[in-house]
């Protein structure tokens, strides 16, 4: 027996979305039907760069009743108001990392979800991935012997290039 088809749309179309829209494609009980950005020329630039059939504004995207889940990619202070939204138009959302700004905020989305009888989730952090449980795994296998003391650092732009403001959220 196959499985329905989710239908899902993603609101932030900048630098994280080509990941997820690619990814999107491995799964058959997904398709992602809806792009949104407060920028509609990126909306419109992502659509049409993925096949996806409707670049809109955010609101838009959540008046849309065929959409099931929403994907969150938005700057991460966007995270709560955005997720939120998503939640009071009945959608289950799904945030790129964190799930909220606050701990007292991801709560809030929670319960909201529970309430509501829908779900929220977020992306795991970056220690999950593969070179962090490759580490993991070596260590518990003993594989280096018992470690005294450990330092790591990570190189990149870091998260000084996401925009801050809640406001260029689009909600």
């Amino acid at each position: 027996m196959a499985l329905e088809t989710t239908k899902i749309g993603v609101i932030g179309c900048g630098n994280i979305a080509p990941a997820y829209l690619r990814a999107a494609r491995t799964f058959d009980i997904l398709e992602v039907v809806a792009c949104a950005d407060v920028d509609m020329a990126r909306a419109r630039a992502r659509a049409e760069e993925f096949d996806v059939p409707v670049a809109c504004t955010p609101a838009e995207l959540l008046d849309r009743p065929e959409i099931r889940i929403v994907v969150n990619l938005t700057p991460p202070l966007a995270h709560f108001d955005v997720a939120m939204a998503c939640l009071k138009a009945g959608k289950c959302v799904h945030n790129e990392k964190p799930l909220a700004a606050t701990r007292a905020e991801g709560r809030k989305l929670v319960e909201s979800a529970a309430g509501n009888g829908l779900r929220v989730g977020c992306a795991p952090d970056t220690f999950l991935g593969a070179a962090g449980q490759t580490c993991r795994k070596l260590i518990d296998d003993g594989a280096i012997g018992t470690p005294v003391a450990a330092a790591a650092f990570l190189t990149g732009r870091g998260p000084g290039r996401w925009h801050p403001s809640r406001a260029n959220s689009g909600l």
